[in-house]
């Protein structure tokens, strides 16, 4: 039985690789993902640097009542132009993203060493409008820390007093320094995720649905082979390729990262270490049996190959979708996210991959429930091919 299970997987293997064009496709699917969110992460981290070091047009309305703040503007980065008189109805036409105005009485208040309030009139629907309004503010709030500094000495007292609760910041993520590094790790699994689900989709339509429209599959069912054997030596020649490519799509997310001319260009310093590459994959193995099973199971009920990419396709997208959502959604996980197929595993490796111990006994139910649905999807595939409909492709006739 199993040497007949063998010569199964290696004739698919075979087949696999004669066609050039499913592999190319199936890891061209794969593999084009970590290379399109470095390249993402590029001309994001380009952008903003960009738009940080780029002078700052800021219209001001008043200019003359606070000349030492206009002057403080001006040595930092700041271009300023003179703001209409109409400035607010101009900004609520959306002739002008955001524009500072000095109140007359900014200067008696000023001189006084009272509070002198200024405001800024901002465009909220304008995305440039609020990242130049935050700038602003941000010049502007530096400008009276250094005001308040000096009157602080005028008096005699340190300007440290001023800060009363100073606050330090410390990541506790293993391996990276935030900020967009914990980014990249939420991306980690749905890298992997992506893989698992488009890797074998190719092959799996292939060697279902695709032997089938070719007239192959009927003689193939007639060698003295048990259609159990047959249908499992086809989904573990699926399954050997999708953990394949999964690992091949996340090594190169991580080694791309590693690259100092990549890390220069995204802004990215990440260290995560090759056993918790091992480890995740390990991790992704039930969601790969899973995902393979259901993908085969849906391409043998399909009467056509293009019926057959239809529903697989819907397969990927499901299992894939809310590894993405959750990834970059501030949702914190409940102890029963952790229970859920392809959920669960997302969390798993998010948490390894910051150094956080994970829940054995977790890491076992949801495996098991994961592979559970994989083992019902393949007994179903199995029991398709003993229907004389499905060999003729006439499964929903």
């Amino acid at each position: 039985m199993l040497r007949r299970l063998w010569v199964i997987v290696q004739k698919e293997i075979v087949d696999n690789l004669r066609d050039r064009r499913s592999v190319g496709n199936a890891l061209f699917a794969v593999l084009i993902n970590p290379l399109l969110y470095v390249v993402l992460f590029g001309f994001l981290n380009r952008a903003f640097t960009e738009q940080a070091e780029r002078p700052l047009a800021l219209h001001v309305l008043g200019a003359a009542n606070a000349p030492n703040l206009v002057q403080f503007l001006d040595q930092n980065n700041v271009d300023i132009l003179e703001a209409p008189a109409d400035a607010e109805e101009a900004v609520r036409r959306g002739d002008l993203a955001v524009v500072l105005v000095i109140p007359d009485e900014f200067g008696e208040a000023f001189t006084r060493g009272a509070p002198a309030q200024v405001r800024l009139l901002v465009d909220d629907s304008n995305q440039s409008g609020s990242f130049a309004a935050n700038r602003a503010q941000s010049l502007v709030s530096q400008y009276s820390n250094q005001i308040g500094s000096l009157r602080l000495l005028a008096r005699g007292i340190s300007p440290a007093i001023s800060n009363a609760v100073p606050v330090e910041w410390v990541s506790t993520t293993a391996g990276t320094a935030g900020g967009d590094d914990s980014f990249v790790l939420n991306l980690l699994p749905v890298v992997m995720m992506t893989a698992v689900f488009y890797g074998g989709f190719y092959l799996a339509v292939d060697a279902t649905a695709g032997e089938r429209e070719r007239k192959s599959l009927e003689p193939l069912l007639l060698n003295p082979v048990p259609r159990g054997a047959f249908v499992m030596g086809k989904f573990l020649a699926v399954f050997a390729f999708t953990l394949l490519a999964t690992f091949l799509a996340t090594a190169l997310f991580l080694v791309l990262l590693g690259i100092p001319q990549v890390q220069q260009f995204t802004n990215i310093q990440l260290s995560v270490g090759w056993g918790v590459i091992l480890a995740a994959v390990g991790l992704i193995i039930p969601v790969a049996f899973m995902a393979v099973a259901l993908e085969m199971l849906v391409a043998s009920y399909a009467r056509s190959v293009k019926e057959a990419q239809t529903y697989t396709q819907l397969i990927a997208f499901a299992g894939f979708l809310p590894s993405l959502f959750l990834s970059v959604l501030p949702i914190r996980p409940q102890e029963w996210m952790y229970l859920i197929p392809t959920i669960g595993q997302l969390y798993f490796i998010t948490d390894m991959s910051r150094g956080l111990p994970l829940d054995t006994m977790q890491v076992a139910l949801c495996s098991l429930l994961t592979a559970a649905i994989g083992v019902a999807a393949l007994v179903a595939t199995m029991r398709l091919y003993n229907r004389e409909q499905i060999i003729l492709g006439k499964a929903t006739a």
